[in-house]
């Protein structure tokens, strides 16, 4: 018996420095991929700085729409708590009064009884079976008086106990409005600093030649990421069983709703073809994953913006890129249409929008022939 718990307690120690090494390693390999980038860049200054502002601004919207999410879910959990509570008080309430009656009664009854002398009346029967039967009814009121009254505090305590936290949830759900309406101003600011920004980076790519060099600079370092990421999957121990997508071609789910506007295999620029799909959608839309993984990236990549990248065993991968906010982080497992960012315009786009690739082996694949 002690062996087979010594070796469980060892497997399970394993399993969670399993974990912890393979979120290190993503970890690692993400910071590198971010550090290959800055070096990758060649433009002149003013268009670095540019851009360097901007992924701080995506990053600051993000880290903001993701607290602005938080805070919404938790309202809308205290709202209902505090629905509960309140209907919870007011039973207690009613039952209360009730409890309070039935004791009243059982002490008027107890005060007229012991208005007779109570050993007299003992005295005074003359059949056994009359005795006996005296003596229960009196046994019975006390036994009867001494649960009503536990009752009653049993009921006073859980009523003191629902007060007191459904004052403290009113005062939450201050502290939370107030939270919201914060982060709602600093977004509405952020945002229209990253519109400016935007603006700027505009202008500084002016020819058609700027812009085509610059998303081959943004491809280039995309495929130089995803390569870093599949050579760091290799080396990762497995946490958990990962079938790829092969089995379920044309039946993954789609990631947002929307308008698809870039078609994979359309040109881009020049000689450049989307590799990917744009999916037109509002600024804050769900971003769901489409099929069971890990996330293997959960940054901001020059000219994707906020990137998350989730592995799909085998060789697959799928990448989500332009988001507003991400919310899963490096390392996590991630089930189908769990959700996992939100749609925005990060990355430099002038409206919300998602970008989406699947890939196999680091090939891009059709996220048509994939999707159901």
């Amino acid at each position: 018996m002690f062996f087979f718990l010594q070796t469980t307690l060892s497997s399970k120690a394993f399993a969670e420095s399993d974990t912890e090494q393979t979120q290190r390693k993503l970890e690692k390999v993400q910071q590198q991929i971010i550090a290959k980038q800055n070096k990758l860049d060649k433009s002149h200054s003013e268009l670095k700085q540019t851009q360097n502002q901007l992924a701080q601004t995506d990053k600051q919207i993000g880290q903001a729409a993701r607290v602005l999410r938080q805070t919404k879910q938790e309202l809308t959990e205290t709202e209902k708590e505090l629905k509960k509570l309140s209907a919870r008080q007011q039973e207690l309430e009613q039952l209360k009064q009730q409890q309070l009656k039935v004791l009243e009664k059982q002490l008027n009854s107890a005060y007229h009884i012991g208005q007779h002398d109570y050993l007299k009346v003992l005295l005074n029967q003359d059949s056994p079976a009359k005795l006996e039967r005296v003596i229960s009814y009196y046994q019975y009121l006390n036994k009867a008086r001494t649960q009503a009254i536990e009752d009653l505090k049993t009921t006073l305590a859980e009523l003191a106990q629902t007060t007191e936290m459904l004052n403290q949830k009113q005062l939450r759900l201050v502290e939370l409005v107030e939270i919201e309406a914060q982060k709602q101003q600093e977004l509405v600011k952020l945002k229209a600093q990253q519109q400016q920004q935007i603006d700027a980076l505009a202008q500084l790519i002016k020819s058609e030649s700027a812009e085509i060099q610059r998303l081959r600079d943004n491809e280039a370092a995309l495929a130089q990421a995803l390569e870093a990421l599949a050579e760091a999957i290799d080396e990762l121990p497995q946490q958990v069983e990962l079938n790829g997508l092969q089995d379920i071609k044309g039946r993954l789910l789609w990631p947002a709703k929307g308008k698809i506007q870039n078609i994979y295999g359309k040109r881009k620029s020049g000689q450049l073809r989307w590799k990917g799909i744009k999916i037109d959608a509002d600024s804050g839309a769900t971003v769901h994953n489409v099929h069971a993984g890990q996330v293997i990236f959960s940054d901001w990549l020059k000219g994707y913006g906020l990137v998350i990248v989730v592995e799909h065993g085998n060789g697959y991968m799928t990448l989500y890129g332009h988001n507003q906010a991400l919310l899963k982080d490096v390392g996590e497992i991630v089930q189908s249409g769990e959700p996992i960012a939100l749609v925005g315009q990060s990355g430099g786009q002038t409206k919300p929008s998602l970008y989406f690739e699947v890939r196999y082996q680091g090939q891009p694949l059709d996220p048509m022939d994939w999707c159901n």
